[in-house]
């Protein structure tokens, strides 16, 4: 079996814009990051049949599968040919954490496959993943370090200016994606990101609270008391921003 690293992400911004009577999805405006001292083993190799197994301190753990099942079944159709895979995925990256530990096993997976057989994927294949798989998976299939990711995460260009300095604080409180996003379907919902404003902050020693780098934040917040009262604790003392729906903070240094 091939050994392959599986690394995961934080945003530095993320502004959410109010989903349309038309979209199935948000849209968004984001600056990824790869963040390569964090990542997932996995294993892979081509099969008789499809199995996908997770694991975490040696011991088999549950995860919902489903992603990499669409991604086997869409990378299928293009090729034109049936694919079975035996996957065992070393998870290392917390899960529900807002770092991408779901779209980059994915995205190792697609990249492996169609390195494989030798097919380059085009904007609109990108786009049907972003939609239909996972919207952070078309970051990690560009192999950039760093990048701006919008429209619904399929439209991937790389970001060439410096990037701060920063470290994880990881919470271990699982945060649910879907819960926050269904929280901003309401009506009344409108982006408090101002992305100009935030990326400054970025670049400079100012504080973070007066800024909104994250339209997620107070979602997140509301789901879980526990990471709304750290929140305000680390906020006070130190320049952090919360990574996609959390709960996960970036400190920057």
């Amino acid at each position: 079996m091939e050994r392959l690293k599986a690394y995961s992400k934080v945003n530095l911004i993320l502004k959410v814009f109010p989903k349309l009577k038309n979209e199935s999805k948000h849209r968004i405006h984001s600056l990824f990051c790869l963040y390569q001292s964090l990542y997932d083993d996995i294993q892979i190799e081509e099969s008789t049949t499809t199995r996908i197994v997770f694991i975490r301190y040696n011991k088999k753990i549950n995860i919902d599968s489903t992603k990499i099942l669409l991604a086997i079944d869409y990378l299928s159709k293009l090729l034109k040919r049936t694919i079975f895979l035996n996957i065992i995925i070393n998870k290392k990256i917390p899960v529900m954490a807002g770092l991408g530990g779901s779209a980059t096993d994915v995205a190792t997976i697609i990249k492996w496959v169609i390195k494989k057989y030798n097919f380059k994927l085009l904007s609109t294949h990108l786009k049907h993943i972003a939609l239909n798989i996972g919207s952070d998976i078309p970051f990690f299939l560009s192999n950039y370090l760093s990048a701006w990711v919008s429209a619904y995460g399929n439209k991937v260009v790389q970001n060439h200016k410096k990037i701060p300095r920063f470290k994880l604080i990881l919470t271990h409180i699982p945060i649910s994606t879907t819960n926050v996003y269904n929280a901003m379907n309401d009506k009344k919902y409108r982006s408090q990101v101002n992305v100009k404003h935030a990326y400054q902050m970025l670049q400079d020693q100012s504080s973070t609270k007066n800024v909104v780098c994250n339209d997620m934040w107070s979602f997140a917040n509301k789901e879980s008391a526990k990471l709304n009262a750290i929140s305000s604790k680390l906020s006070k003392n130190k320049k952090v921003i919360l990574s996609g729906s959390g709960g996960t903070f970036v400190e920057i240094q």
